[in-house]
């Protein structure tokens, strides 16, 4: 019988520990995701101040490729828009992870409380 009992408290268990995963691993995509939108930030801010006639190159895999400086800013832009959109979209998982990481704590405090209650 106090296998039983225990069921439903491992499998919170298990279910905290896995919310706890999908947690860091949102976190840390958060964070890249921010570090790049820093970084397209900073060069978008210094080539808008160069000629339109320059030389730009872009890289595709492993080669570079001539691109002209308007079209490299537009596409720093669509990259640095999607970019945000990302990060919106992976905080508001971040939050409803946070949210359910709490109501999960309260059912662990309450089977906890009916196990030593009960």
């Amino acid at each position: 019988m106090a296998a039983r009992d225990e069921d439903p408290r491992l499998e919170l268990f298990k279910k905290r520990d896995k919310l706890n995963a999908q947690l860091l691993q949102v976190n840390s995509q958060v964070k890249m995701k921010q570090r790049a939108a820093r970084s397209t930030e900073l060069t978008i801010a210094e080539v808008k101040d160069l000629p339109p006639n320059t030389n730009t190159y872009r890289t595709v895999g492993r080669m570079f490729l001539a691109s002209p400086l308007p079209q490299v800013l537009k596409d720093l832009g669509t990259f640095l828009e999607e970019t945000k959109t990302e990060i919106s979209q992976m905080e508001s998982k971040q939050n409803y992870l946070v949210k359910q990481a709490k109501s999960l704590a309260e059912e662990l405090k309450q089977a906890e409380s009916e196990s030593t209650g009960g």
